[in-house]
């Protein structure tokens, strides 16, 4: 008998939701400097999960990221869209 239950190493303790992408996107440094490739992995509401290869970045910057989108309904000036691939 143990007296400490060993926790999951992989419990998830995020409160959003996230949920595994791959669009590419640019981190936007400001100042006049050139923006920074990376790709977001995953997504939430809260967060995202980048990869940037060997890039040094500030502990804070700017993402921006677009993606092509179908609209797939509209409804009293509100519309929803589907990310389509970039051909």
């Amino acid at each position: 008998m143990t007296i400490f239950q060993r926790q999951d190493p992989f419990l998830e303790l995020r409160t959003s939701p996230r949920f595994e992408v791959h669009y590419l996107a640019h981190i936007d440094l400001g100042f006049d400097q050139p923006v920074v490739n990376c790709m977001i992995c995953d997504i939430s509401a809260t967060g995202a999960k980048l990869t940037i290869g060997q890039r040094e970045v500030p502990n804070e910057f700017t993402l921006v990221f677009r993606r092509r989108c179908k609209v797939v309904h509209r409804l009293d000036g509100q519309i929803g869209v589907q990310f389509v691939q970039s051909i």
